[in-house]
Parts: structure tokens; sequence; C-alpha cells
């Protein structure tokens, strides 16, 4: 018996419209190629699964955040370049290379560490440079004292420079002043290293708003994240430069229904009480299966095609809607949480609204623990 099987609740993701979205944005950015970030379990929609259609689609490069998301991939047989995109402590250096990652490089020890490794095992260690343009996280300053410190790297035995790499903080905001000053931060940099004699054949900064709105900085590669999972970023009013469509569904069965006179609280705090004779329906889906206890008064569900505003304070595992005006409810009947139903949609737009969280963390947090159904 698998984990759907044994929930009333599930996370659907389609794999047709995952594959569509992925040639979307490879038309989108021509010669240039994709590194499939799939870091917190490819933000929610399966890590392996997502993998698996990146490579089938002639996508060569995924990212991910932490090793232990290296190994998961490693451990289903997925052999291509694995780029790290966070930083490596010195203690865990010799199991980042045993998992033959790209390690994204800040500093001239961590670098020295990997070369170590390589030369003693006779291979060679590619690495990633990170620059900080701008966003303030990682990544080595854009000065000179840098660019003497990553030639310093490059004449270390055994490595090889593979890329460099920046993150733009600021891509989707409406005045992309920033951003530009970003990028041109980003290409004096480069030209300072080459000017000193660094090669490194491989540069990216693109993130899904940039991919949208910026051409002149898709570079070699791109790092496409929420686009691939059909997600517009508010700033983009131009749906039609890359059409991408919503891959993942959140679904569950109604579990219980009762009829409760007016003047019924419902859930925790008493926040909501019956106005009329109401007929209730309880969902097994709560906040720590993602949907969170900032939805109050503001969450709707689909059952039978019309929406059903949900009641009260989310429980951590149920929680419940009022049905009272969709005819012939059941036990067992389909909700919608995220996603269609008949003719109408619950957006993750609409859920980031309401719950004041972006689309990653409303990702993620959905399949934190409730099963995924690839379909």
């Amino acid at each position: 018996m698998n984990s759907v099987q044994l929930r009333s609740a599930w996370v659907e993701v389609d794999r047709q419209r995952l594959v569509h979205n992925i040639r979307a944005v490879q038309q989108r950015i021509g010669n240039s190629k994709i590194i499939g970030v799939v870091k917190a379990n490819a933000y929610g929609h399966g890590a392996v699964e997502v993998s698996q259609a990146y490579l089938e689609n002639g996508v060569d490069m995924l990212a991910v955040a932490t090793l232990p998301e290296a190994k998961q991939l490693r451990d289903a047989g997925i052999s291509c370049r694995i780029i790290m995109m966070g930083l490596i402590p010195l203690d865990l250096v010799p199991d980042a290379f045993k998992l033959q990652v790209v390690p994204l490089i800040s500093d001239f020890l961590c670098a020295k560490a990997f070369s170590d490794l390589a030369a003693k095992s006779g291979t060679v260690a590619e690495l990633m440079i990170a620059v900080d343009t701008g966003m303030g996280r990682i990544g080595f300053l854009p000065d000179p004292t840098s660019v003497k410190e990553i030639v310093r790297i490059q004449q270390l035995p055994a490595i090889k420079l593979f890329g460099l790499m920046t993150h733009f903080s600021s891509a989707d905001l409406e005045d992309l002043t920033y951003t530009y000053q970003q990028k041109e931060c980003f290409d004096r940099f480069y030209r300072a290293l080459q000017e000193a004699g660094v090669s490194i054949p491989l540069r990216t900064a693109a993130n899904s708003p940039s991919i949208f709105r910026l051409p002149e900085v898709f570079y070699e590669a791109v790092r496409p994240g929420t686009i691939i999972w059909g997600c517009y970023p508010a700033c983009v009013h131009d749906h039609e430069t890359i059409r991408v469509f919503p891959v993942m569904s959140v679904k569950c069965r109604i579990i219980y229904l009762k009829t409760v006179p007016a003047g019924t609280a419902i859930s925790y705090g008493r926040k909501f009480t019956t106005r009329r004779t109401s007929v209730i329906a309880t969902l097994p889906l709560g906040y720590a299966d993602g949907y969170t206890r900032t939805m109050l008064g503001k969450g709707r569900v689909l059952i039978h095609g019309e929406y059903a505003p949900v009641l009260g304070t989310i429980c951590m595992d149920q929680m419940m809607v009022d049905v009272t005006d969709i005819p012939d409810v059941q036990v067992g009947d389909e909700a919608v949480v995220l996603g269609r139903q008949g003719n109408c949609e619950i957006p993750v737009e609409e859920l980031e609204r309401s719950s004041g969280l972006c689309s990653g963390e409303l990702f993620y947090g959905f399949t934190c623990r409730l099963p995924i159904l690839v379909v």
C-alpha cells in the first residue's frame, strides 16, 4: 500500500504541464542552458520526479541547496552535474566530494579543501564561484582583492573553475534599476577576472522574474524556479512572453458531515459562529499539511465545482468548510484546496494573498506531509 492510499489528502503533480513549462523556458532562452533547481524537494513537487523530467528534456545540470538533497538524487541513480546553491562547511567537504557535487565557493580555504581531495584521488573538482553583486548573502565581494583570491584558486592543482554565479535580489520589482546595477557589477567583475587570466566558461544569474523580463542576463545558463511550477511573478503582466501552467494541485476527501443549528461555534477559540442552520464538512487537512492558520476567515475550497468557505481556525490536521449551499454533498466527495475543479479554480496567487506566504513556502508546506501523486 502506497502513501497516497494511506491518506485522504494528497498533492497531484501534472507531469505533462511540468514538461510543457520546461520546454517553454527552453524556447524563451534560446542557446542558453537551464540549471534545473530542485532544492527543497523541487519546491515541494518531488525532487527525483522533477529531476527525471528535466533530464528527459535536455537539461543536464541540476541544483540543490543541501548535501542530503544531493544524496537523494545520487541514491536515485541521477549522475548528472549537481550544483550546490548553498555553502559547504569545511568539515563536510569530504562528504560533498564523495557525492561529486559542484560546490559554490566563497573563499580560498574551501576551494583548497576540494583541491586537496581531488589531487589525492587523481581526479579534478569543478568549482562554482559565487559573487555578491547586491544580495548581501554569500559570495566574493566584486573587488580587486577577490580577483586576486580567485586567481589563487585557479592556480590550485586538480580543480577547474566551472562557473560564476550571482543572484538578483529585486528582479521581481516593477523598478529594475537595482537589478541593472547588479548586472553591471557582475559584468565588470567577470571582465576583471578575464583580464587577470581567469577562465570561467559559464555564467549564471537569471531567476524566474528575469527570465521573463531580462534576456540580457541569460548568459550561458539560467536558474528557473517558480516559472517551472507555472507561477507568474506579480511584476509580469504579459503572460504570453512565456506561457506556463500550474503544475501542483492539492486535494482531499470529505471525512465527516454534520448539520448544526445557528449559533454553533466552529473550531478553536470560537472565532466563527454559524448564523443559520448549516451543513459543515470536515476535511482531513490542516496547518501541519501546509494550510496555514493565517488563512483564518479568508480561505475557500472547491467542492462539486463550487466554492465553499473555510470556517474558523485551521486545526493541525483538519479544517471545516461550509457546504450548506452546495447540493448533494457526501462523505468521500473530493475537495480541491489548490487547483481547478470544473470551471472554477483556486490559484496559488489567491493563497499567496490570503496567507501572506510566497508560492515556494506554500508548495513546500503542502508536501512536507502530504503524499505526492504524479499524474
